[in-house]
């Protein structure tokens, strides 16, 4: 009986086994796996020669037409009959049959509208393109860059800038690249020649002030915060805001003109001196705005397009738009905006008074304490600081207000600027690597054009033997000699005969004194406590003001006519304009100071010198120079595209939700925001915190990434870890310590030790202690109707700061976000960044890193140091355009997200599903590539002509959807294309499969003998022998039987 048993039990046994070896080999060899990112489905193999994939969506020629012949080829798919023989077995396999193809590329259209302003003459050295010229060097430009994403994984902080001091190493855009690539669509602007150069150059002068209040005259900044709604206006009227345009502006300079940059904060004297007033009644918070009034705004425009997304993108690859008769018509608008502006800011010099030291620091400060809140709660924290703790003794860093200056700007709308006469400067990594910028790095117009200059300036000495010349230089100087003597004269009489009519011999009580000088309102002139000296220093101002304003009059009046119109003028006219730019900005320094009003700006716009041709000598050297240059001006907008239009995306395994691109979308997102305070210790007085981390702004900047169809919510929870042991655990847990070396200006690195997070070992002990769910809701029949986003604020008051993996305030993992706020964050490290030799230092409050984070942890958004270069085949660093008052820029502190950045996350969600679907349609295709066409399978072809005649209807279908995501895409209605993300995925799966269903239709004996179950003689085998002689006999008559089998298919 036990030996039956025994017997028994080993036939059980050998019949489990064997049924474990069949279902192994009935399994596709790759089921089951875990999957290889390395030889993932993104990663299969190209299909082989003679089967190239389609590119759609893309034609050879000047043309974006959507009714190309692909698309006309896909949609008469199904009208095939399917009855020749020949042409069934001529063909390699099924899918050839069908004239179905693996999908290689789609081509989304980016439409880039190139602005280029003061290169018609009007600008530096005269440099003149025509739209043509410029035309034929935007082909030189990147204009198809196909989307990569980057492992999420793979960024460390010496790739994503972080690390302090050194940004190293570049990155392969694997495992995940995607199908779709974005096809740049060059639409050259033609504007009104002159007219938009001076009012960009008035804005120059009316947006900037000096760096250092006590040198006016010294290099200026230029006030971004009042020149991104100025841009704004002019890409507006011109109907560009439906695009991304990349302004390029060659204003015209000189090198005894000061230099000047962008930024939005301030410069360090400017801080000291702020801080020094901060008692003054105007920098308290809105008392400005009841004394002076409302700044003025530039003119606004409703936007000129009415799409209605019906439609779909029909402009040409390359064009021109002339915009002349617009552009002039902003132009108007803009001077009457600046000539507004300019009288409100005498007005506020009047109010504050002529002699107070840096009027223009005072009233940006002002005007940023009326609103602003992301700048005007860092303000007011540093007014309040004593003046040894506006900078931290130990790593000599900049303050946080004080931002980089920079010759490019990134707006927060759709536009990237680049200033080719403002200042350059150095930033990037302090201890060097990949991408830092340089003084050379920018095209500088002067020197690519100097040898021109030299043979315009030799031709011009040549010509002095001309007789006419001497006589029109002695003209023009016996004009200027006696219009300066009689504006000389007339000031010194007017000034006797208003001290005469002023003067008085007894004093009434609030009378001025004899001797006090009065204006031509009856004021008196340095009045409020001013000296005698001071008021005389006013008039002989006035008197000086009066003398280079005159001067300016008989240039103007001798070049109306001597030199207008005129080809090649005398020598005299060149020299006149040159001296016209001087007295400009020396009369715009002057009147800001004073408040005077001067005629700087008439309806000429200085155009009135003429026109210099060159000969043919000239005309070569200036050919070859333009070449050059513009070479280089293209490698500049090249990056720009890259790195900020269409930027790489980096990418995560999200639990719960098996997809490898970036976060998925979902039609509702909900930020569950932990507030976890840490009140263990007491601080001392100025450790008290100055910053907090503006919740309301941070949930405010979120609701913006929102589509118009897409709900975002919000819940708060605060906690203290006093009253919960497990999250002051976890937290205790996670702490480390380490030693890091800090750049230090002028010297070498400085040894700091540090406290941080580690924030794998935190997010463990969080999604224990707060037993987080999936992102996503598993089994839900719409995978894309929820994301769950938990996101953690630490706030410590603690003496030390804590930062989170050595070096982040904010980190963004797979399924939470984690935000540390630090009383102590004037202790914390700078960011390793440097900015003209000065290493810069950390907002005070992690707004800006936190609004980075939560960026990247929905869609995979890089900051705009990291693009893609297609030349290396890498995502590397350039840190050129990691510029702008956004989140993600380096260079300057920014709390709202830019434009761009948040149509980088909508079409991360569109290019995903776009990637996901193409990719089951080819794996759908890859099936019917498998099936060799033999004679004995036509007949089936035949009957199953209606079958196949829906697939390739379906696949139609794929295709239109596909096209309509990227016809949404291509004029920035991303959220109509997200509206079809599921029906493109739906479509992709029931063509995949109707691919299964047609293969085994087919080949119904080959699905009938892998679901029949086992054949007689392998189940005599099984119940007949021992256990090895039963393994022995089935792999024997196993491995035969699907080697057949598989010469079938």
């Amino acid at each position: 009986m036990g030996r039956r048993t025994g017997f028994a039990v080993g036939q059980v046994g050998t019949a489990l086994l064997l049924l474990t070896v069949s279902a192994l080999l009935l399994t596709p060899l790759d089921a089951g796996k875990p999957r290889d990112e390395k030889r993932g489905r993104w990663r299969r193999p190209p299909p082989p020669p003679g089967t190239a994939g389609t590119k759609l969506f893309h034609n050879e020629d000047d043309t974006l037409s959507w009714d190309n012949d692909e698309l006309t080829r896909i949609q008469s798919l199904h009208l095939q009959d399917f009855s020749s023989v020949e042409d069934y077995l001529k063909s390699p396999n099924l899918a050839h049959y069908l004239a179905l193809h693996p999908v290689e590329a789609l081509h989304m259209t980016v439409a880039i509208n190139l602005v280029f302003i003061g290169f018609q003459g009007d600008g530096s050295n005269k440099l003149d393109v025509n739209s043509d010229e410029l035309m034929s060097w935007f082909r030189h430009v990147d204009h198809v860059l196909p989307h990569t994403r980057i492992a999420l994984s793979e960024l460390s902080c010496s790739t994503d800038g972080h690390c302090a001091g050194t940004a190293n190493a570049s990155l392969p855009p694997s495992p995940l690249p995607s199908f779709v690539h974005l096809n740049m669509s060059c639409n050259v602007v033609a504007i009104q020649k002159g007219e938009v150069l001076a009012i960009f150059e008035r804005a120059i002068a009316a947006f900037s002030r000096p760096m250092d209040p006590d040198h006016e005259t010294g290099d200026q900044q230029v006030d971004a915060l009042k020149l991104e709604p100025f841009i704004d206006s002019f890409i507006t009227a011109l109907g560009l805001d439906r695009g991304y345009t990349v302004l390029v502006v060659n204003p015209k300079w000189s090198a005894s003109l000061p230099s000047y940059a962008y930024r939005l904060g301030f410069s360090d004297y400017e801080l000291q001196l702020l801080n020094q007033q901060a008692s003054m009644p105007e920098l308290q918070p809105h008392q400005a705005a009841a004394k002076w009034g409302r700044e003025p705004s530039p003119p606004m425009y409703a936007s000129r397009h009415t799409h209605t997304g019906q439609g779909f993108y029909t402009g040409k690859k390359f064009q021109v738009t002339d915009l002349q008769s617009v552009s002039s018509s902003w132009a108007k608008a803009a001077a009457q905006y600046l000539s507004e502006l300019e009288d409100f800011q005498r007005r506020v010099i009047k109010l504050l008074g002529p002699k107070t030291k840096g009027t223009a620091a005072l009233m940006r400060a002002a005007t940023l304490l009326q609103g602003h809140a992301e700048l005007s709660q860092l303000l007011l924290a540093t007014l309040k600081l004593a003046p040894e703790h506006l900078h931290n003794p130990r790593f000599r860093a900049t303050h946080p207000l004080e931002d980089c200056p920079t010759p490019l700007w990134v707006s927060k709308t759709r536009w990237l600027l680049l200033d080719l006469t403002a200042r350059r400067t150095d930033w990037g990594p302090a201890l060097g690597g990949d991408g830092v910028v340089t003084h050379n790095t920018l095209p500088d117009v002067s020197y690519a054009f100097a040898e021109t200059e030299e043979k315009r300036a030799d031709k011009r000495l040549s010509k002095e033997d001309n007789e006419s010349e001497p006589e029109l230089k002695n003209k023009l100087s016996i004009m200027r000699n006696q219009r300066l003597a009689q504006v000389a004269n007339q000031q010194q009489h007017a000034k006797q005969l208003h001290v005469g009519q002023h003067l008085v011999h007894g004093l009434a009580p609030g009378e001025a004194p004899a001797d006090q000088l009065l204006d031509p309102d009856g004021n008196p002139v340095g009045a409020g406590g001013s000296s005698s000296q001071e008021a005389q220093e006013e008039v002989d101002r006035h008197h000086q003001e009066a003398l280079l304003q005159a001067e300016l009059n008989v240039y103007e009046e001798f070049a109306t006519v001597h030199c207008a119109g005129r080809i090649n003028p005398p020598i005299v006219c060149v020299e006149a304009q040159e001296a016209v730019l001087d007295l400009k900005h020396t009369l715009e320094v002057m009147t800001k100071g004073s408040g005077n009003k001067m005629l700087l700006n008439p309806d000429h716009h200085w155009d009135i010198f003429g026109v210099e041709m060159d000969d043919e000598q000239t005309s070569a050297t200036y050919s070859a120079a333009k070449d050059v240059f513009f070479s280089e001006l293209s490698n500049v907008l090249s990056r720009g595209l890259r790195h900020v239009v269409a930027p790489p995306s980096a990418t995560w395994h999200h639990r719960g939700y098996l997809h490898d691109t970036a976060s998925p979308f979902a039609h509702k997102v909900h930020f569950t925001i932990y507030t976890i305070q840490d009140t263990s210790r007491v601080l001392g007085p100025w450790r008290l915190r100055g910053v907090h981390f503006d919740l309301e702004a941070f949930k405010q900047q979120l609701s913006r990434l929102a589509m118009p169809h897409q709900a975002f919510s919000f819940n708060q929870v605060t906690l203290n870890m006093l009253d919960d042991p497990v999250l002051a655990g976890a937290f205790a847990v996670s702490l480390r310590t380490s030693f890091l070396q800090v750049p230090h200006a002028v010297s070498d690195p400085v040894e700091n030790e540090a406290l941080y997070l580690d924030s794998r070992e935190l997010a463990l002990r969080l999604r224990q202690r707060f037993d987080m769910v999936n992102t996503r809701r598993v089994g839900s029949l719409d995978p894309h109707a929820l994301l769950e986003v938990p996101v953690f604020v630490f706030e410590l008051d603690r003496d030390v700061p804590v930062l989170i993996d050595e070096h982040y305030n904010a980190r963004a993992l797979e399924d939470l976000v984690v935000i540390v706020q630090n009383a102590a964050n004037q202790d914390e490290h700078p960011t390793g960044m440097m900015c003209d030799g000065i290493l810069l230092q950390r907002p005070l409050s992690p707004l800006k890193h936190a609004l980075s984070a939560v960026v990247q942890h929905l869609g995979g958004v890089l900051p705009p140091h990291l693009g893609y270069n297609p030349g290396r085949k890498v995502v590397q660093h350039d840190w050129l355009w990691s510029v702008g008052a956004h989140p993600l820029s380096w260079t300057s502190w920014g709390g709202h997200y830019s434009q761009m950045h948040i149509d980088a996350l909508h079409r991360s969600y569109i290019l995903d599903a776009i990637d996901s679907s193409v990719d089951l349609v080819n794996s759908g295709i890859a099936l019917l590539q498998s099936v060799a066409p033999v004679p004995e399978t036509h007949q089936r072809i035949s009957s199953m002509k209606s079958e196949l005649q829906q697939l390739l209807q379906q696949f139609a279908q794929v295709v239109n959807v596909w096209r309509a995501m990227v016809a949404h895409g291509a004029v920035l209605e991303y959220h109509a294309a997200a509206e079809i993300i599921t029906t493109s995925e739906t479509l992709a799966r029931t063509f995949v499969q109707h691919c299964r269903k047609v293969l085994a239709d087919l080949h119904p004996h080959h699905c009938a003998a892998r679901v029949g179950g086992l054949p007689r003689l392998l189940i005599i085998a099984i119940y007949g022998t021992s256990t090895t002689a039963g393994l022995a006999v089935a792999s024997v008559l196993v491995l035969p039987l699907f080697k057949r089998k598989a010469k079938s298919i």
